[in-house]
């Protein structure tokens, strides 16, 4: 994901604090969508990671890397970490508020990342390049994702059954990092 800020030739005051803020406009834009095959070994995901983290213009931009250590765990970002990759690693959690657990490791809950992604979706911030390999899978698990209310009044986002949504919370993951973490991040995978 490529975060790109545009400042404008506008400000806006704030009074309480004393300074004044120029106005931007901020654009998400997702470039590369890749749902890797089932069953490839993490060996072979990492590889395929390094691989393109060298090409053109990537190898020179030095970007970020997220991965979502939901399923999986630390053992296989410490796969990334011996690789020399360093990712950030995101654990999707319940619950209200995310939470630093390390350096470089959150607990985030699935609801902030899902009404994050609703958010700059709506705004029109968040675009999704049409070339992209997996666009047109992305659009269809977008389709396919809902937002449930128990007879609790607990939220739960998931995709029908038998649908994926790896590739929407993927994005998902990025993007709150670039909007609510400490760097901005060009690249996410779920692993």
């Amino acid at each position: 994901m490529n975060h790109r800020v545009v400042p404008l030739d506008t400000w806006k005051e704030n009074i309480k604090a004393g300074y004044w803020r120029q106005d931007r406009t901020e654009h998400f834009d997702v470039r590369h969508l890749e749902r890797l095959p089932l069953g490839m070994s993490y060996p072979q995901q990492i590889q395929r990671v390094v691989n393109l983290l060298a090409r053109p213009p990537l190898d020179a931009l030095k970007p970020k890397l997220v991965i979502d250590e939901t399923g999986v765990g630390r053992p296989v970002g410490d796969m990334f970490d011996a690789a020399g990759l360093h990712p950030n690693r995101i654990t999707i959690t319940a619950g209200l508020e995310a939470t630093q657990h390390g350096a470089k490791t959150w607990h985030v809950p699935k609801g902030l990342l899902i009404s994050n992604l609703e958010a700059h979706s709506h705004s029109g911030e968040l675009r999704i390049a049409a070339a992209a390999n997996d666009a047109a899978a992305l659009k269809e698990e977008l389709k396919d994702f809902k937002r449930k209310i128990s007879e609790a009044g607990r939220t739960t986002y998931a995709a029908r059954v038998g649908a994926h949504d790896d590739l929407v919370l993927s994005v998902a993951i990025t993007l709150w990092m670039a909007t609510q973490g400490p760097v901005t991040i060009c690249s996410e995978l779920r692993i």
